[in-house]
């Protein structure tokens, strides 16, 4: 548990600690996004005229490779250019696929398919890779689209790509390919020639970028007492970005001669995997584990900061006890480099973030060798034992498409795409986790699954197929009534799971339980006997009743919810109110949140003083 580390966050043996006065804090949360890149400002200023080129030989669609060794910054540099607004707006659609090791063209072309937001859109699972063509190239074929292929190295699947998903309709659409694979731009697009290798970065370019890596360097004479300590941290980078930037960040957060030790530590020319294991390993044991946390999510994948703080909490990672505990710990990640912030609210504080591609295979190797969690992928047919408190299901490690599209949409389509938001979240599985992962209806429960803190699951189902994996995980529980260690429910995105009636029966440590975006018409009566429950999300669901003894749960901080109506009939000291909806809490609070003791003035109001019934979150 973090609580003492948060007061003065030590971070290494050598005792030095960073600062967590609210004024360093506010510093700290001006965090720049992913639009902000050091190093490589001639590589943008080339490659964004190549993306909104409006004349009339830039109308034929375009395939700009950005090709270079790896660590080298080809993921980072184009995030910066898909981030800018002005890119954003040139373009009617924006998508950006992860490739990966062993790309599967049906799963690529079903993310492209979420992304873009086809309407009406149904039964994708059932369509053969022809009929996902035809349904992608007619789309696109209507609009201006910009594609990122990220990490691609199979020529032959771009052919496939070429033929059977990317349209030229001689609109200005373009599609950027990140790449090690130095045959692929020669191969993709013969007769553009303006293709970026990136190379290590110079001496000048690798001095700015850990200047602006490291804090350590404001106000300090760079040719003082820091600049040996500078030049080998620039030696045994070798020009990387990735390099200097997480020995930067090791340097922000420990005393010189702290800094000095760890990077002696290393060989004169440090793999990327040694750098980050040897920043982790730095950190103290409850930041290790927030910083592992992170795998959990889908590899590339867009977090909300919203979701993980919660989880943070609920797991005991981060102190309950301390006020913006969650927020310091993840200043801290960020001023590392192992976190970086994705998009920003309008305070400048990260409104999600992102795990880094490259940190990603680290973190998980080295959280799966210290069982502290364990991914299950549906796609892969193998069974494995519950030997890890965590678990995370996800559809297919390889081959996640961004949380998040961008499309220009006029108002009356926008209003259309919210009203039907769940259709955009198309995401199909070859076989369900559940039959892995449970035993028959009258067996014992699964090896390990009284020991399960965290059940997190990213496999998102079709409209129209409820997903029955938590009724399979949790249903050899019922007649047992087992006093499960789960702390964290985390069913985000999953399509109508069934929850039993019995859920606060046999859940009563559950903390948080996180059901947006489920659809979900009704809640089980028994969550009111959740008695540790701190967070109920409860968003972009159809679920507008809400047992009104869910203030009973004294433990309950935070309910998420579109809007909330409670049957005047069951308790008569409600009867002033009838219903509370987004828009009255606006009016009522004067603020995106809405504190029900300012409502609840009857004898509830002492069970609920810190509750936030929140609408913008």
């Amino acid at each position: 548990m973090l609580a003492q580390e948060v007061e003065a966050l030590p971070l290494n043996a050598g005792g030095s600690t960073v600062a967590s006065s609210p004024g360093n804090l506010t510093q700290a949360r001006k965090m720049k996004d992913e639009s902000c890149i050091v190093g490589r400002e001639d590589f943008v200023n080339v490659l964004v005229p190549q993306l909104i080129d409006k004349r009339d030989d830039g109308a034929n669609l375009r395939v700009i490779s950005v090709f270079g060794e790896e660590a080298i910054g080809k993921t980072a540099l184009v995030r910066s250019v898909y981030s800018r607004a002005d890119v954003k707006h040139h373009f009617d659609c924006c998508t950006w696929v992860r490739i990966g090791p062993k790309p599967n063209l049906v799963h690529l072309m079903i993310d492209l398919l979420k992304q873009l937001r086809v309407p009406e859109l149904r039964d994708v699972d059932r369509m053969n890779e022809e009929k996902l063509s035809d349904v992608l190239q007619g789309f696109l074929m209507e609009c201006c689209y910009l594609t990122v292929l990220d990490d691609l190295s199979d020529l032959l699947l771009m052919d496939k790509l070429l033929i059977k998903v990317l349209a030229d309709s001689r609109n200005g659409s373009r599609v950027i390919i990140t790449t090690r694979n130095s045959k692929i731009p020669s191969s993709t697009d013969p007769w553009y020639a303006t293709h970026l290798e990136l190379t290590p970065l110079n001496q000048e370019q690798s001095n700015k970028l850990l200047k602006e890596s490291s804090s350590a360097f404001d106000g300090v004479n760079p040719d003082g007492e820091l600049l040996p300590l500078k030049e080998r941290i620039l030696s045994k980078s070798g020009g990387s970005p990735a390099k200097i930037v997480l020995l930067g960040g090791l340097l922000s957060t420990t005393t010189w001669s702290g800094c000095t030790k760890l990077v002696d530590q290393l060989t004169d020319r440090p793999t990327l995997q040694d750098i980050v294991h040897l920043s982790v390993n730095d950190l103290s044991e409850g930041l290790k584990q927030c910083a592992l946390y992170l795998t959990l999510f889908p590899k590339e994948s867009e977090i909300p900061t919203r979701r993980l703080f919660r989880l943070w909490l609920a797991e005991n990672l981060v102190s309950s006890a301390l006020e913006n505990g969650a927020e310091a710990c993840f200043e801290i990640l960020v001023s590392r480099h192992m976190i970086k912030a994705a998009r920003q609210k309008w305070d400048r504080s990260a409104q999600s973030c992102r795990l880094p591609g490259l940190l990603h295979d680290v973190f998980y190797q080295m959280a799966e060798n210290e069982r502290f969690l364990k991914i299950f992928d549906c796609s892969i047919h193998d069974k494995k034992n519950f030997d890890a408190p965590r678990m995370a299901i996800h559809r297919d490690i390889s081959g996640v498409g961004e949380a998040n599209a961008h499309m220009n949409v006029p108002k009356a389509g926008r209003e259309r795409l919210e009203t039907n938001a769940q259709e955009a979240r198309v995401e199909i599985t070859p076989a369900e986790p559940h039959q892995r992962l449970s035993t028959s209806e009258n067996s014992t429960p699964p090896l390990g699954v009284q020991q399960l803190l965290s059940y997190v699951s990213f496999n998102t189902m079709k409209l129209g197929t409820q997903a029955g994996e938590i009724v399979a995980l949790l249903k050899p529980l019922v007649p047992t009534r087992d006093l499960s260690l789960l702390r964290v429910l985390d069913l985000e995105g999953v399509y109508k799971p069934f929850l039993p009636e019995e859920l606060g029966n046999i859940l009563p440590n559950v903390k948080y339980m996180g059901l947006r975006w489920t659809l979900l018409e009704s809640l089980p009566k028994s969550v009111v006997r959740l008695s540790c429950l701190e967070t109920l999300d409860l968003k972009y669901t159809n679920i507008t009743q809400v047992p009104v003894s869910i203030w009973e749960v004294e433990s309950l901080q935070h309910l998420y919810m579109n809007e909330v109506s409670f049957n005047k009939s069951v308790h008569p000291q409600l009867h002033s109110k009838k219903s509370l909806n987004c828009n009255i809490q606006k009016v009522l609070a004067k603020s995106p949140t809405f504190n029900c003791r300012n409502w609840c003035q009857t004898s509830y109001s002492d069970k609920c003083t810190h509750l936030l019934i929140t609408s913008q979150d």
